[in-house]
């Protein structure tokens, strides 16, 4: 394959070289599209099963379903967030997580302060039959990543080396019923408990459980340890993609349309990369620049006066907005490979797509870009794929911040925090105006699947943290278990959480871009 750090060697280049380094980089991108896999899976896709996971073009269509979560954050609005269980049964018996179905887990994370094999637990997970647990297997085993179908890189460990977190994107369907438990193995001296505010002694464990609960008369693909044929080849592919994240994910299409330009932006304009007339489905935009300092991306949809996608370029594609990145950034929808900067998220749009920068920037510069997009009939279900900015100097003390506060329908689908801030602050999901969030989290970098701190890095398809520009810089991506909202969505964070000030203390700047999909019809 070229070298995408070869291309760029003389970047920026002079105007009388465009020519010959454009030609070079529709080379490279040759290469990339002949190395795409096939996207989508012939038939019905059951939720719950693996094939759902390669299912892309079905990503901005409006979703049925609840996106729920269970956590162990404090029930008191505390800052004690290990520990807090439904319940516990019998002998340490600690219940996670009880639903009815129809449902999926699709996504689990933990965490406890003590070295890989210290504290020994038992997983157990009841489907549909509460008198024989289903999954009942040791807990670091699920999570080494080799304990198929739990493989790497679906379920494994980040974070924190010496106390690493333990996650997991394998589809867990269900149809009646699900029951999640948690079993200490060891004696109880052996585990590590902390005081709560209660003065309650609580196990150190963290925890949180996506899932999906769906319509009563949905089919759910159950879990099985022996796949299908069927079933394995989907978990082998959706690997192979996971694995190779930063490549195009789409089929390289026989009427897929490719338009390339190259521009030079000059300070405080606005300058057209691309319009189509018409209907269409965009599957790939990528950038290739020098430059990020004070640019913006402007998508607008169907002719509309103000843009759908209006955010800083580093960001929206999980980098600084100054510099960039000194290493990859391998998210499967956005990201940064060498000099590419990239997202592969699916945009439809009915009658027309504008995309434009807008420079802020007190210097020229040199841009070249490509999309890849095809001219075809939106589903009737398709949301308009909408970016959003926050960006706060210092949010007020006392009250939670806003990530996201909409009205209308659609999905949320994903976050990248640039300016994380501090890690401890639980985030809220609050869904058509509901007054109990449906997911309450356990701190910034619990949501991005990390542990203990900000500061430990790993960049992989769903979900990642990097450092850049001296700051961590984190993703995730909440596919296939978008957050559905029918009449509004309102997403805020606690900036920083003190177990003598309280939360909401922590000054400084918070800035990230949230990805969403929101309904057209309304």
């Amino acid at each position: 394959m070229v070298d995408k750090g070869d291309i760029l060697k003389n970047f920026p280049m002079k105007k009388s070289n465009r020519s010959k380094y454009f030609m070079l980089l529709c080379l490279y991108l040759t290469f990339v599209v002949a190395g795409c896999h096939t996207f989508r899976v012939a038939g019905d896709v059951l939720p719950g099963s693996f094939a759902e996971l390669l299912d892309f073009r079905s990503i901005p269509n409006l979703k049925t379903w609840r996106t729920l979560q269970a956590s162990g954050y404090d029930r008191g609005g505390g800052f004690y967030d290990s520990g807090n269980f439904l319940r516990i049964e019998g002998n340490r018996h600690y219940v996670l997580m009880e639903a009815e179905g129809p449902g999926c887990i699709d996504r689990m994370w933990f965490t406890y302060k003590s070295e890989v094999g210290k504290e020994p637990y038992e997983l157990l997970i009841f489907l549909d039959d509460l008198d024989k647990p289903v999954i009942q297997v040791d807990f670091d085993a699920l999570f080494s990543g080799k304990h198929f179908p739990f493989i790497a890189p679906l379920a494994g460990l980040c974070g924190n080396k010496k106390h690493p977190a333990r996650y997991s994107y394998v589809p867990i369907g269900f149809q009646r019923s699900c029951k999640v438990i948690l079993v200490p193995r060891a004696p109880e001296e052996q585990y590590q408990y902390r005081t709560n505010s209660y003065g309650r002694k609580i196990p150190h464990i963290y925890y949180q459980i996506t899932y999906r609960k769906f319509q009563p008369d949905t089919q759910v693909k159950q879990f099985r340890w022996n796949l299908e044929k069927e079933e394995s080849d989907a978990l082998t592919k959706a690997q192979s993609i996971w694995k190779n994240a930063g490549l195009s994910p789409w089929a390289a299409f026989e009427d897929m349309k490719e338009n390339e330009i190259q521009v030079d932006v000059e300070p405080n304009s606005n300058i057209s990369l691309f319009e189509i007339a018409g209907s269409g489905v965009i599957y790939g935009l990528e950038l290739l620049t020098e430059e990020l300092e004070g640019l913006w991306l402007e998508i607008y949809w169907n002719g509309a006066a103000n843009p759908d996608v209006n955010v800083p370029l580093g960001p929206f594609f999980a980098c600084s907005s100054s510099e960039r990145p000194e290493q990859d950034v391998r998210g499967l929808w956005a990201g940064f490979t060498k000099d590419l900067y990239y997202c592969y998220l699916p945009m439809p749009f009915h009658k027309a797509a504008r995309i434009q920068i807008s420079s802020h920037a007190k210097k020229e510069v040199s841009m070249a870009a490509r999309l890849q997009y095809r001219t075809e009939i939106p589903c009737s279900t398709d949301g308009l794929f909408c970016a959003h900015r926050y960006d706060y100097l210092s949010p007020t003390a006392g009250k939670n911040y806003t990530v996201l506060d909409i009205k209308g329908g659609g999905h949320f689908a994903g976050l990248v925090m640039d300016r994380p801030g501090h890690m401890e602050g639980d985030d809220f999901f609050f869904v058509d105006g509901e007054k109990q969030p449906s997911i309450h989290g356990t701190g910034t970098e619990d949501f991005f699947n990390f542990a203990w701190g900000l500061g430990h890095t790993a960049s992989l398809a769903l979900h990642g943290i990097t450092i850049q520009s001296g700051s961590p810089i984190c993703y995730r991506f909440h596919l296939p278990a978008a957050v559905p909202f029918s009449d509004s969505l309102l997403v805020n964070w606690e900036h920083g959480h003190d177990t003598k000030s309280g939360a909401n203390l922590h000054k400084g700047r918070y800035s990230g871009v949230v990805y969403y999909y929101r309904d057209c019809s309304q």
